[in-house]
């Protein structure tokens, strides 16, 4: 019997090889699909998720992650602060923050605006195990949709995934976002945030039929109403 001179790694430690090598998903630090109508796909991760931010909007994506347990320096767009609170992870050479051993948790902290009514999102790439579905601004939960997912083949398994979550709140000040993993071998791999100014609903033309039916009920009653 002879022993070859060749190694093999252990599962979970090739695993994380590949994680950290970008060799399991398919686009690293690129957004695959358009969400909340805007596009954010394309060739390179310099394409950003908003390509034109509404004027007082606020707007950060990072889509390489290097910064470890903070990455103060958003990739696209403004000023923001992104944090791993558990300490449970770490960073891999591919620009993404992965565990091993326990579901990571993230905190976003972004300028706020002025007082008034705001549509926010949160946008996430992840790969391997998923994002956990509930999110958190400023303390209101929202539950994710997810906007693109495909199986990967190797390491831990799992899908690579883009998720968004919306709020529409009444808000002032600044954003504080919180999100974490549903489990160990979660790898962030993007995150995008945008907070606009809403757009006030336009009423359908039975609310307006609605609205003047009531108005001519009200001029009647004030034309019946006797004289004192």
């Amino acid at each position: 019997m002879f022993l070859s001179n060749r190694f093999v790694l252990a599962p979970a430690a090739a695993a994380v090889l590949a994680l950290s090598a970008g060799q399991a998903f398919a686009a690293a630090g690129q957004w695959d699909s358009a969400a909340a109508g805007f596009s954010g796909s394309g060739a390179n991760a310099a394409n950003p998720w908003i390509s034109t931010p509404a004027a007082g909007s606020t707007y950060a994506e990072w889509n390489a992650i290097f910064g470890y347990p903070v990455d103060d320096t958003p990739d696209i767009a403004g000023a923001g602060k992104l944090t791993e609170t558990t300490g449970s992870a770490f960073p891999t050479s591919g620009g993404n923050i992965y565990s091993i051993s326990g579901a990571a948790a993230f905190r976003l902290d972004l300028a706020g605006a002025a007082s008034g009514l705001y549509d926010v999102y949160l946008r996430v790439s992840t790969v391997g195990s998923s994002v956990a579905d509930l999110a958190t601004l400023n303390g209101q939960s929202a539950t994710r949709v997810v906007t693109f997912s495909q199986a990967i083949t190797g390491g831990f398994g799992g899908n690579e995934e883009e998720s968004l979550w919306r709020w529409t709140v009444n808000a002032s000040g600044p954003w504080v976002v919180n999100f974490n993993a549903s489990g160990a071998h979660m790898s962030l791999d993007q995150v995008g945030f945008y907070a606009v100014a809403a757009t006030p609903a336009v009423p359908e033309p039975g609310t307006w039929a609605l609205m003047l039916a009531g108005l001519t009920a009200v001029a009647a009653l004030k034309r019946r109403r006797p004289q004192a």
